[in-house]
């Protein structure tokens, strides 16, 4: 894919797709940044945008990005016994930024090509998590961090996709 005109933020996500021999569908569209919005992105493809969660521990020391059916609600108690943390809440903006390097209501797994995951995930700080309901999905959609676009890719590309990284991910039931 010709990746001319793209803003930076969302050009590293689809060179590492393409370098990693991904294929992907663009899409371009207005601003969708919460999960209302994304609702119908990406069907006419069988596909469906994944919930994507930017969490803390009370301290502010670790970090999950953890990717969920849309339609299951998210339980504070369930979600930190499953991923054997303290109590995790919601990131800051700030921590968004500095561990993912996006912007609320651009999370996405594709924050994964930013410099500073690389290094919050490298140093420890960063983990990833799946809810195993995804994992059966034919396809998935995701932000290539921005909300303006979506992209539409195999589920076992997207496996494949943090393979290519070196990111490793704990599958839950949630």
């Amino acid at each position: 894919m010709d990746t001319d005109g793209l803003s930076p933020m969302e050009r590293g996500p689809e060179e590492a797709l393409e370098k990693a021999g991904i294929g992907f569908i663009r899409l371009a569209h207005p601003e969708a940044d919460t999960m209302e919005k994304c609702r119908g992105i990406g069907e006419e493809y069988g596909a469906r945008h994944c919930k994507n969660l930017f969490l803390a521990n009370k301290h502010g020391t670790n970090f999950f990005l953890l990717l969920m059916d849309p339609d299951k609600p998210y339980r504070t108690s369930e979600v930190s016994r499953k991923l054997g943390s303290t109590r995790l809440s919601f990131g800051t903006p700030e921590q968004l930024y500095a561990v993912l390097g996006l912007r609320p209501g651009s999370v996405s797994v594709m924050g994964l090509v930013n410099e500073c995951a690389r290094k919050a995930y490298d140093e420890g700080r960063l983990h990833i998590a799946i809810d195993g309901a995804l994992l059966s999905r034919e396809r998935i959609c995701v932000h290539p961090n921005t909300g303006e676009a979506t992209l539409v890719l195999a589920t076992k590309d997207l496996i494949r996709f943090l393979e290519s990284g070196g990111f490793e991910y704990a599958e839950v039931s949630i």
